[in-house]
């Protein structure tokens, strides 16, 4: 018997999982990641200078330049307050819509909405979907690629160009490459290796369209790499390939490394972004992750990012992101075999969204004002004539309080606020005369004889001596 379709359309599960991001502008950007991106793409505004990332007047690169080209338009429309963050926001819609099509068309109507509502309250999606970082465009992006690729694999039976599939799936990794550097290759090759091992039935069709998908990729690599590397020569190569990819994932990144006891970091963050729908179906989940070649294909793709960053040495919460859309979608086709599902009653789900869009808002506005955030860009915006920031970051005792506040950081988000590169000190027999100094409280001494501007709670602004 034909099953019946949904009570609900479609634009009613992306009205739930969107109302959750609508107020991605509750705050000003979060220190440190959010900070320098911001930062950055305000002087690539300034500089107009599109190819060679600059963060208060040098050369960086700690990312590629995919989230500085999504920004930049926003942030000149909309200003730092609104622009920074849209991006994300666009790239976690897109992936809403991309995962509920592909679950349409190899599962059915009922999973496609599942797969909206499972996405729509993860708590990891949904948080990083409202901030400033490059994680929400390489998840869409390594979503794109792994869907377009089992596309690929599977074509439709009235699908007139199926080849198109791979060289969409070698764009959207070409567009990984861009947000994240070749980590993106990285966790794609294993993927499709045990894809082709786990289903001879599919490798005839693996290699069809290699060629020009290399060709796609290789130029949508090229974009930028290749005038980065021709303006930069050998220090692009050093300071982002070798220091930020490759030593990150050997170890190189002390700051980020916890050695064999972070083995377990990625279980209960993986839990908690799972909650409530990873929960409730994770036996099923497992009980079919070998049902079909899709959900071996699912399971597969979800399992090998998991365990690819639980033995790397660099480890940070938002990392496994891309293992979300993979569970989802089992999760979801679980759910729609389900007789009752809370997902089906249109008021459970407009009060899940709401909730979540209260508790979301909440804990992002109260971070940013009691973290001191808050103050630091209302001062930058009263005193625009700051020049130089003295002693930000956490101080060794004789230089300052000797606490180990992990909130003091040298506040890049600053730099973004005043628009302009400014001086950085922890010296003050560096400092020029009259300059305009913005550090936190306790670190001038009186003995000094500065003028003080602005007394605040958490930070100060001080003229020095003529």
């Amino acid at each position: 018997m034909k099953r019946p379709s949904p009570p609900y359309p479609m634009w009613f599960a992306y009205l739930f999982a969107i109302l959750p991001m609508v107020t991605w502008w509750a705050s000003g950007l979060f220190d440190l990641d959010e900070g320098f991106y911001g930062a950055v793409t305000a002087e690539m505004l300034r500089r107009g200078d599109f190819i060679t990332p600059y963060y208060n007047g040098s050369p960086w690169f700690e990312k590629p330049i995919l989230l500085y080209w999504l920004a930049t338009p926003f942030m000149k429309i909309f200003g730092i307050w609104i622009g920074p963050r849209i991006p994300s926001v666009l790239c976690t819609i897109a992936l809403y819509v991309l995962c509920s099509k592909f679950a349409k068309r190899h599962l059915g109507e009922w999973q496609a909405r599942h797969v909206v509502y499972c996405l729509g309250s993860s708590l990891l999606i949904l948080i990083l979907g409202r901030l400033m970082m490059t994680d929400a465009a390489l998840n869409l992006a390594l979503t794109g690629a792994f869907l377009s690729f089992w596309n690929h694999l599977n074509p439709a039976a009235d699908e007139k160009r199926p080849t198109s599939n791979v060289l969409l799936t070698a764009f959207f990794l070409g567009i990984g490459v861009l947000a994240k550097g070749p980590v993106a290759l990285l966790l794609f090759a294993p993927i499709a290796a045990l894809t082709y091992y786990q289903n001879p039935e599919l490798r005839p069709k693996f290699f069809k369209g290699f060629l020009p998908a290399l060709l796609v990729l290789i130029a949508t690599i090229s974009t930028w790499y290749v005038p980065c590397y021709l303006a930069n020569g050998q220090d692009f190569v050093q300071k982002f390939l070798i220091d930020q990819n490759l030593k990150r994932f050997t170890g190189g990144d002390a700051a980020h490394s916890l050695g064999l006891a972070g083995l377990p970091f990625y279980i209960p963050i993986l839990l908690i972004a799972v909650i409530p729908w990873g929960l409730t179906e994770a036996r099923r989940i497992w009980q079919s992750k070998s049902a079909t070649p899709l959900n071996r294909y699912l399971f597969t793709w979800a399992a090998t990012i998991f365990l690819f960053f639980t033995v790397s040495s660099a480890k940070l919460p938002h990392y496994i992101l891309p293992v979300i859309a993979p569970l989802a979608i089992l999760a979801a086709n679980s759910l729609a075999t389900k007789e009752k599902s809370n997902a089906r009653n249109p008021q459970v789900v407009v009060g899940v969204a709401i909730l979540l869009l209260f508790l979301i808002s909440g804990l992002q506005t109260s971070y940013y004002v009691q973290s001191g955030q808050a103050e630091a860009h209302t001062i930058a915006l009263r005193h625009p004539e700051i020049d130089t920031v003295f002693r930000l970051s956490r101080q060794e005792k004789e230089l300052a309080t000797g606490t180990t506040n992990l909130q003091e950081t040298s506040l890049p988000s600053l730099i973004m606020v005043l628009n302009k590169s400014v001086a950085e000190s922890d010296d003050p027999k560096t400092l020029k005369p009259n300059s305009v100094i913005f550090t936190r409280t306790g670190r001038v001494k009186p003995e000094w004889e500065w003028t003080i501007l602005e007394n605040g709670r958490n930070y100060e602004v001080w003229r020095t001596k003529p």
